[in-house]
This record gives C-alpha cells, structure tokens and sequence, in this order.
C-alpha cells in the first residue's frame, strides 16, 4: 500500500483533525489558482507549477476556456506542528451556469473560503456562493485576492487599499449576517484579527494572515510588488502558511460540524441516527448523503457521498431512502484529482466515492440495510437556478438516435438543472438548461461522445401561469366520476403534496378516501395537464390543484381513460377562469464596464428593455445592476461586447419569471 493510502487510512480516524472544505467564488476570481497552491501543500504539484498549473481544471473544455466547469475534490495531508491533518478538498465553478454543482459541493463539506477579486469586489455570484453556503450552514472564511491589482494595475496609495479591502469585508459580513443561520450571524462575522480573513494574490504565491510568521506593514507589500521582487513576496510571505492555518484553526472538524448543521440539512431523523451523527461515529449505522453524481464508460454511474455515520467498505449493502432499495457498494475510493484511488473503507466524517449503487438520484439518503435501519432523510440539494433555455436537437444519422438517447439519460442524471425531453407525437429532442453556455458544453460532450448532431438556436421556456383561485365541480364527458377541486398559485409547497415537479406545481389530495390505484391516476393526469396549457400550449408552472372529493356516478368509473382527461379538463378549465398569463424568465444582470464605456452600454442595455436598479462607480470601471428577460439577454451579448471594444464582462443569473406584456 502507498504511503499517500497509509497517510490518508491514518488520518481519517482522528476527527479531530480532518477539514473538508469548499472553495467558492464569483467566475475568475481565482479559486482554482488557490486550489493549486492548497496542492503543493499536500506535495500534490511542484512549487514551480502552483498557481500556474489548474491542477483541478484536467478537462479539455476547462482548460481550453479558462474556467472550471465541474467540481473537483481531492484528499491530501498537511502536516502543522507535528500532527497530521487530512484535508477534503472541493474545488467548484464559479459560472452562474453551473451554479447547481456548487449546491452538491457543499452538501460534502463542512466550511468554505470565499474568493473576492480586490478589484471587482463583491459581485452577483459572489452573493449566490454565500447565501448557497449559509443554506448548507457552512462557516466561511474569506480570501481576498488579486491584491496586486490594487497596486499595479489602479495604483492605489495604502489609505485607498486599505478602505477598498475593508469595504470587501464588510459587504461579506452584511451577506453573511442576511443568509447564515440565527445561531451563527455573530460567530461567523469574518475579520482579519480573528483570522477568518486573507489577504494576497494567488497568481503570485504571496498571502497574509493572522497566521503568517510575518504581518507587515502594507507599505513593505506595495514597496515589493511596484519593484517586481515577487520571489521576495513570496518567500517572506507564503501563500500556503496563511491559508492552511486559517483552514486548520477556522473550519470547524466533522463531529463540531454535523453537529451545528445537522438540523438545517435533514428532514426528519431519530434519537439514534442523531446521536450517531452528532458523534461522528464510526461504529454507528450506515448514514450517507448522496453529493453528486460522476459516469465513466468503464465503470458506470459513480456515487460521491459524505460519510455522516459508520463506515462504508466493498461488500457493503446500503439502503435508499427514496426508492426503499437496496444495493451493494463493489469498491470504495476516494479522488486524487482526476484519478481514484481505491480503498478498503472510508469512516464517518468523510468523503466516500462509491461504485456500485443502483437508481440513484443526487441528494438520497443511504443508510444500512437492516430491519431497524436508520429513520433519517436529508432534505433535497436546493438549487437556486432554473432551466429556462431550451435548443432542439437532433443526429445527423438516425441510428446515432439510441446511442444520444442514452447519453442524454446520463448526462440528466449526473448534471444539475439538465434536462431532455422528447415530443411523443413528433420525437422532436430538446435539452434544457440554465444558460447557453452549459448547452454548450452539453453538446460539445455529445459530439465527443462520436455524434454529430444539429441544434437550433437557444429558445427561452415560457410557461402559463394564474393569479387567482378557482374552484371546480366537474363530471367527464360520459358523466361517470364527478371530481371537485380547486386551483391556485404555489405559494408555497403543501405539506400533504402528493406530487411536485421543478416548475413548482403541486397536487393536493384531500379526499377521505385515498387508495393507491385513485392516487396514481390523479398524479398521471395532473402530470399530462401540466405540460402544455390551454392559452399557448407553454407548460403551466406554479399551480396547486387540490382535490377535495371524488364521486363516482358509475360503477368501474375510475379507469385510466376516464380520470386522466378529467383531471386535464379541470385544470385546465380552471386556469382559463383564474386570470391566466404568459410568464417569462428574467435574469438578474451585473455589467463590469470601464467608466468611459458607460455611455454606450448604457444604450444597449435601455435599448433592450432592461430595468436598470444601480450603477456603482469604482476607480476605473463602473458596476450596472437589473433586470433583463432572457430572451433580450440571448441578443444583447454582441451588442455589449461591440459598445465596449470587448472590455465589459457580464453575468447574468436566474430572478424568477414575471408576466411577459404580450405586443
């Protein structure tokens, strides 16, 4: 077994000292820079490639780009003060587009570093990655980075960096204080004297820390950088020393951590299954979350999980929560970037790749197959973003048609807020998904995959919703069954909701007599009603149907032909007397412009329709905030980039939908 094993196996026994962390950040902020040098601590890469390397960028498409599209996770030890720590690391995208793989991060991990671009300061994403982190009750550290800017590029004087790097501060602790759970407002307040705060740049290896062998006055930082001594600044102040010790000394260690966070993570779960998690106990039953899933062609679906209790090893049988099914793990690895490693067993506290697990879905619960198995469910993965971009798609070669069926069945699977979808009547394929650039990616992996397809043009998803509540009494066409219920909009899910989807639709059924065969009908057809309504054929979104009696006029009335087209006929009667619309998604948008492109952006972006709610005036640049529809977004892109000369960079993110004005 090799020493890197041994030095894991070792480590994974002592609670005390294991840190499984997540970095998150806006888009080119650095975090995958960071992660680098986090590596070279480890002795993962060399000191000369760290920084340089995108160690956890090893896809094609990642590194062609720039940026991170996946998470990326890694173990690695760090030794401080002759004790070894274990460090899980996540490294996550920082595009809005892949907001949802940072959601599955953070279920793994037990704190976050927060990467600030000194410069752009705190932006849309930046916001989204905190408020995700505080959902998953995660304590924060902050690292602000690219300093250098500051000094070399805005050639600010110290007073001015110190008012820029103290503003960053606190608009992170008024985000902080708006997300993080009540327990925690006032513990999690960052700041540079309690070393939850660093200061550096990543690209050039340098960083200070209340955990730095030496704090400088920032004259000697400014001094250095404007003379380019950067070897200087690295060896006086070592970026690996300020961010593992803060790592070390602030992120809390599993057994601290699941037990603040367990109440804001599960559902429902009993005394014993408590005990075992808030222990992180290794001996107790079997209670995993699923975080994401992986595929690879000669292994199948992969399973990444956080081990909360006992400890999973090949053989292993585990039941899922959701299906009631059981399956047995064939090996247990963990990842070393790319590569897994395989392992006899991984024990609470950490995290578990698994092989093996059969109809998974990314958030279930796994506990031991056994007759008293654990009573526990962890709430679902919240995603903050929406598929609201659709393109058709289709082979060139019809007997490429199977093959891109059972990719796309994958991709669903293992990617968040992806999804395909094929029209029954016309076998038209379409994929959706949050933005065009994750279609992108999409179909760049198909075509990898050995199929040339054709796409049309980004199209934006437009539902039909209602304002009001109507209530129905309605018989079908052969006055067999009589069904009343009423309609309205979701405000918010029912606790006795039968069935929901993504779109927020809800179906009640409050009937004194609820048999399974009546409740699996009544789901189908709400089901088909939802998928395209009566005004435009959009499909409907944020409707509850309740149904509050069912009467059956005729024997062996509820038949699959009868209750189907009857729950269609309510519904949809019902959304045409409740004040019915077209609803389109908006995007919330953040320009970063130089101030003297604001003019031109500013026509471009007015031009578009768009609500302008701020424009915030840096040293150089200017920061425009608001509202656009993500149809005008899909045609501004050009524009915008023309009106500045491809100096203005932009990111748009999911709001919710709004009444379209129909012309």
């Amino acid at each position: 077994m090799s020493k890197y094993i041994n030095q894991i196996y070792s480590s994974m026994e002592n609670k005390e000292n294991i840190r499984n962390v997540s970095i998150v950040s806006h888009v080119d902020h650095g975090k995958t820079t960071l992660s680098d040098h986090l590596l070279q601590a480890g002795g993962l890469i060399s000191k000369a490639m760290a920084g340089s390397a995108r160690a956890l960028d090893f896809l094609e498409e990642e590194q062609k780009r720039g940026i991170t599209i996946k998470t990326t996770n890694i173990s690695f030890n760090y030794d401080h003060n002759n004790s070894q720590y274990l460090i899980n690391l996540v490294d996550t995208p920082g595009h809005v587009d892949f907001s949802g793989m940072v959601s599955q991060a953070l279920r793994l991990v037990d704190g976050v570093i927060i990467v600030v671009d000194a410069v752009e300061q705190v932006m849309a994403q930046t916001e989204s990655v905190i408020k995700q982190s505080m959902n998953e009750c995660l304590r924060p550290i902050l690292f602000i980075n690219k300093v250098d800017r500051l000094i070399n590029e805005l050639k600010l004087p110290k007073e001015e960096i110190e008012t820029r790097l103290n503003n960053i501060i606190q608009m992170v602790n008024e985000l902080i204080n708006q997300y993080a759970p009540k327990p925690f407002k006032k513990e999690w307040k960052i700041s540079f004297e309690e070393g939850t705060v660093i200061i550096g740049a990543a690209l050039y290896g340098w960083a200070i820390s209340k955990y730095s062998s030496e704090i400088p006055q920032f004259d000697k930082i400014i001094e250095l950088h404007r003379n380019d001594d950067l070897e200087q600044l690295k060896d006086s102040f070592p970026i690996i020393e300020a961010v593992m010790l803060a790592i070390i000394e602030n992120i809390e260690n599993p057994k601290k951590a699941q037990e603040q966070r367990y109440e804001y993570i599960i559902q429902f779960i009993d005394k014993k299954s408590k005990d075992a998690i808030v222990n992180c106990d290794n001996s107790g039953p079997s209670i995993l979350c699923l975080g994401k899933l992986l595929y690879e062609d000669n292994r199948g679906i992969i399973a990444v999980t956080r081990v909360f209790s006992g400890t999973v090893k090949s053989g292993t049988v585990l039941k899922n929560r959701r299906t009631g099914k059981a399956s047995r793990i064939q090996q247990v690895c963990i990842y070393k970037g790319q590569s897994l490693i395989k392992m006899d067993s991984v024990s609470a506290g950490n995290i578990a790749i698994l092989i093996g697990l059969k109809d998974i879905q990314i958030g279930d619960t796994f506990v031991n197959n056994e007759t008293d198995f654990p009573n526990i469910l962890f709430n679902q993965i919240p995603y903050l973003q929406e598929s609201v971009i659709s393109r058709r798609i289709e082979p060139r070669r019809v007997s490429d048609i199977p093959k891109m069926e059972k990719i796309m069945g994958v991709l669903s699977l293992i990617k968040p807020n992806f999804r395909y979808t094929t029209d029954e009547n016309t076998g038209e394929m379409k994929i959706h998904g949050i933005g065009e650039l994750q279609l992108e990616i999409i179909i760049g992996e198909i075509e990898e995959a050995g199929i040339n397809v054709e796409v049309s043009d980004p199209e934006v998803s437009l539902a039909e919703e209602i304002e009001k509540e109507v209530q129905l009494v309605k018989n079908d066409y052969l006055n067999l069954l009589q069904i009343t219920a009423k309609c309205k909009p979701t405000n918010e899910l029912e606790e006795d909701c039968i069935y929901s989807d993504y779109r927020e639709n809800c179906l009640v059924v409050d009937t004194e007599e609820k048999n399974n065969e009546i409740l699996d009908l009544l789901k189908i057809g709400f089901q088909n009603a939802v998928l395209k309504g009566p005004l435009k054929g959009f499909p409907i979104r944020n409707i509850t149907m309740v149904v509050e009696e069912i009467e059956e006029l005729s024997p062996d009335s509820l038949r699959y032909e009868i209750v189907i087209p009857l729950v269609r006929n309510i519904l949809h009667e019902a959304v045409m007397n409740a004040n019915p619309g077209i609803y389109e998604p908006i995007y919330s948008f953040s320009i970063n412009t130089p101030i003297h492109y604001l003019g031109p952006i500013l026509t471009v972006v007015q031009r578009y329709g768009s609500n302008i709610e701020d424009t915030e005036h840096l040293v150089s640049r200017t920061i425009i905030t608001g509202e656009i529809s993500v149809e005008s977004s899909l045609q501004i892109a050009t524009e915008l980039r023309s009106a500045s000369e491809g100096y203005a960079f932009w990111q748009f993110e999911f709001q919710g939908y709004k009444r379209k004005k129909l012309s």
